[in-house]
């Protein structure tokens, strides 16, 4: 019948064995696509299964890195084997460092410092409990955010750019692959998709870096979980998400002028940096032990998530020593001072312009029509155009503040009675949930950046070899059961981290 197979011509065999069935499964799931497809009728005849049966149950058995089975797609990714020689981390990061600079023009003294040793981390993901996207930011087109993407593709572990995907495929491509991927184009694809934005979410820390789907399985329909683990890099024109933010390095770049200079990316890029990556699997090889044990974190900065989010690059940091503590501690504070308040939700905002107005007076309470004018008048503020245009209403006020229990109430003020807030509750309010703003100086000085160098002596870098080895290094770095064989510290006083106290 048309569009239906023809299994007259396919012999049958009876008492197929358990055994057996297993057997050929597991012949048919080494081959690639097309070998499949060529036998899949006749071997699904065989064995007296539907096609249907015969697919899943090959599926499963092939192994994750075979994808479809057809190895050889040109977005498989790569399996880096680690450089044979140990490495000396500070210089290989101030050889990342020096190639990010070489390309485009970074906003913030600091952000390709944090860059290079985010780049580092992403070989150390069986490490961290933890790891923050990097979010790559412009105020418009051509200030290089692609061009920064392929240079982090080039020293990143597994790396893999995409222009535009579904949720589904992003979180089935981090499950199969566990790449290091880059997301170019943020802005005009994801920031208005939600369930996009729940998967990029839920990615922030191992234990909740999961989302569930129904998928069917041997004709069932069953929950099946799906990991969302996986370094990210996300480019775009503009601010995203709020959520996304928090849960990011922020790397800011700018268009070049006619006098700064950078690089034209080489055609084989990839290929050229294949020696850095070689190393800096080897260096995280030999060091995920040692920053596992590590429990120091950056100084407190008023926001409980970027200090979160900076642990881990600044434990990276003491481990490389040289220069890089001072770095990274730079690049924490000015990206602490960097947070913008137009970035605030608007509760927040006004929570924190009210507990100022109440700073600038010596009473406990002041009236609604007096704290909306004082409002409106704050330059910089959106309270003059809030509503389409025309300034904000006292009952806005009263809206924004009602999810901080503040609510205006009617008592005397100057001998008559009025509706008015209450100092109390609003700094009761403002010190839970405003973010008091560091100053760069002050918070380098709360935590001296130790010179670990000492602790740490640096091994010479070996060159590159001649030959491109690409062996079998699946998963995110190395983890305690096969440490011995990258030659892993299992045990040194000088990583003690009672020594870091």
């Amino acid at each position: 019948m048309d569009g239906q197979d023809d299994w007259s011509d396919i012999p049958q065999v009876e008492d197929v064995t358990a055994a057996d069935a297993v057997a050929e499964v597991q012949r048919l799931a080494t081959l690639n696509a097309a070998a499949y497809e060529s036998e899949r009728k006749h071997a699904a005849a065989r064995l007296g299964w539907r096609a249907s049966v015969l697919d899943a149950e090959v599926s499963k058995a092939r192994p994750r890195d075979m994808g479809d089975g057809d190895n050889d797609r040109p977005e498989t990714i790569e399996k880096v084997e680690p450089w044979p020689d140990p490495v000396d981390g500070a210089s290989l990061a101030e050889e990342i460092r020096d190639r990010l600079h070489a390309h485009v023009i970074f906003a913030g003294s600091g952000d390709a410092d944090a860059a290079t040793l985010w780049i580092l981390g992403s070989y150390l993901m069986d490490t961290w409990r933890l790891w923050p996207r990097l979010l790559i930011t412009s105020p418009t087109k051509q200030c290089g955010k692609s061009t920064l993407l392929e240079v982090i593709d080039a020293m990143a572990h597994r790396g893999f750019i995409v222009s535009n995907a579904s949720p589904a495929a992003i979180f089935r491509a981090i499950e199969a692959w566990r790449p290091t991927l880059l997301l170019d184009e943020a802005d005009t694809w994801m920031k208005q998709n939600e369930e996009l934005a729940g998967v990029l979410n839920s990615g922030h820390t191992r234990r909740t870096a999961r989302v569930i789907r129904v998928q069917e399985v041997n004709g069932e329909h069953l929950p099946t979980a799906f990991s969302t683990w996986c370094p990210m890099v996300i480019a775009g024109i503009g601010d995203q998400r709020d959520t996304l933010m928090s849960r990011s390095i922020v790397i800011g770049l700018r268009r070049k002028l006619p006098n700064e200079a950078v690089q034209r990316l080489p055609f084989d890029l990839h290929a050229q940096l294949l020696r850095i990556r070689r190393q800096a699997a080897r260096w995280s090889a030999d060091h995920s032990l040692t920053l596992g044990a590590m429990e120091i974190e950056p100084p407190a900065s008023g926001d409980d998530r970027m200090q979160d989010n900076f642990t881990a690059l600044w434990r990276i940091a003491e481990v490389l020593g040289d220069v890089w503590p001072e770095r990274i501690a730079a690049a924490y504070a000015a990206q602490a001072m960097a947070k913008d308040d137009d970035a605030e939700p608007a509760g927040i905002m006004m929570l924190r312009d009210i507990a100022e107005i109440f700073a600038s007076h010596s009473t406990d309470r002041i009236a609604t029509s007096e704290i909306v004018g004082d409002l409106i008048t704050m330059e910089e503020r959106p309270w003059a155009d809030w509503r389409h245009g025309r300034p904000l209403s006292a009952q806005s006020v009263a809206k924004l503040m009602k999810p901080f229990g503040i609510k205006a109430k009617v008592l005397k003020l100057r001998g008559a009675s009025a509706r008015v807030y209450l100092r109390s509750e609003v700094e009761a309010a403002a010190a839970r949930y405003t973010v008091q703003k560091c100053n760069p100086v002050t918070l380098q000085q709360k935590q001296e950046v130790r010179a670990i160098s000492k602790r740490n002596p640096a091994e010479k870098v070996t060159p590159a070899r001649s030959d491109n080895p690409l062996i079998k290094n699946e998963g995110y770095g190395v983890t305690p059961e096969n440490a011995e064989t990258f030659g892993c510290e299992t045990q040194d006083d000088r990583f003690n981290p009672d020594n870091w106290k």
